[in-house]
């Protein structure tokens, strides 16, 4: 009797668990329902993500998957005009009456912009490790996708041989791998991401494989059309930056890394001196091979996922029984 009442106790206090997956889709751009738009039901998983359901919405915008939620989290992901438009369901997070936003796409650069830009560099005895982190803004109500000129284009050394790797993580998104596409300009790579409202953020790290001291040969490069800020460089403690390209505008007291400005559009040098590293248990991009290549990873994240996993279902275990015992059922023995 006592198991069976347990039982019942654990279903209710898990109620999310079951019933329906539904809600509705909401064109953010137009404040209309988003009428006839693909929805993917799918599940992060070992093997990636698993599909559990397609739909598409009714005239009002809403989807129903009529089947029990499953446990662990899940992925609502409506796709409108080439665009994933993601939704991630916690399992402490109802999965009834859920709204994905989705907007309408436009190929004008105009409507993002360059917020934040700067390069990080790690340097050891063999090797120069370069961190570069752009900060993209999107204050309109609609998606930039255009994939003639990229959500970012970079400068890649030709020292990195081609090797190169790329996150992009989207507003209230995850960070999640890209490739990088060689363009018509030489040296230069750009990311096709679209660009959502709200704030996105693009990773890109490459190795230079050369000692201290080095001479740094960059180049400012930008989509065309999209506004962008100035381009900060960052040197951890033991590393210095020099030359008539750059102005130091002071040391930042957390990292007690210097921060410098690069005074100079277009091509600009910088020597290096020294040894330093903000995160010397990064890892970095392989340095073998001469074939050029782009080379795609997990965010670091990713290393850590199972135990993650195996850490949130303990918790809700241990809630679970302190639950039960402090229950008129838990009591009665």
């Amino acid at each position: 009797m006592k198991r069976v009442l347990l039982t019942a106790l654990l279903v209710a206090s898990a109620p999310a668990l079951f019933g329906s997956i539904n809600g509705r889709v909401v064109n953010g751009t137009t404040g209309k329902p988003g009428a006839g738009v693909q929805v993917n039901l799918l599940q992060p998983g070992a093997q990636g993500m698993q599909p559990l359901g397609t739909t598409m919405t009714d005239g009002s915008g809403r989807f129903v998957f009529d089947r029990d939620r499953p446990m662990g989290p899940l992925l609502l992901q409506a796709v409108y005009q080439n665009v994933h438009y993601d939704k991630l369901l916690t399992p402490n997070i109802p999965a009834s009456d859920v709204e994905l936003e989705i907007y309408e796409s436009t190929k004008s650069p105009a409507v993002a912009r360059i917020a934040q830009q700067m390069l990080v560099f790690d340097a050891s005895a063999s090797r120069i490790g370069v961190d570069e982190t752009v900060i993209v803004e999107n204050d309109s109500k609609q998606t930039y996708d255009n994939p003639a000129l990229g959500a970012l284009r970079f400068y890649l050394p030709p020292e990195a041989k081609g090797q190169v790797r790329v996150n992009a993580q989207p507003p209230n998104g995850m960070p999640l791998p890209q490739p990088a596409e060689r363009t018509s300009e030489r040296d230069v790579y750009q990311v096709n991401f679209p660009i959502k409202p709200g704030e996105s953020q693009i990773e890109v790290n490459y190795v230079l494989p050369v000692g201290s001291p080095f001479t740094y040969r960059g180049r400012v490069v930008g989509v065309k059309g999209m506004p962008a800020g100035p381009l900060r460089l960052v040197a951890p403690p033991g590393l210095v930056l020099t030359g008539e390209d750059i102005q130091k505008l002071g040391v930042e007291p957390t990292t007690q890394a210097t921060i410098y400005n690069v005074v100079r559009n277009g091509d600009f040098t910088v020597q290096i001196a020294g040894t330093g590293s903000l995160h010397p248990e990064a890892e970095s991009p392989s340095e073998d091979g001469d074939a050029p290549q782009v080379t795609e990873s997990k965010p670091p994240i990713y290393a850590h996922r199972d135990l993650l996993i195996v850490l949130a279902l303990a918790i809700l275990s241990l809630g679970m029984i302190a639950l039960y015992r402090s229950s008129p059922v838990g009591r009665w023995k």
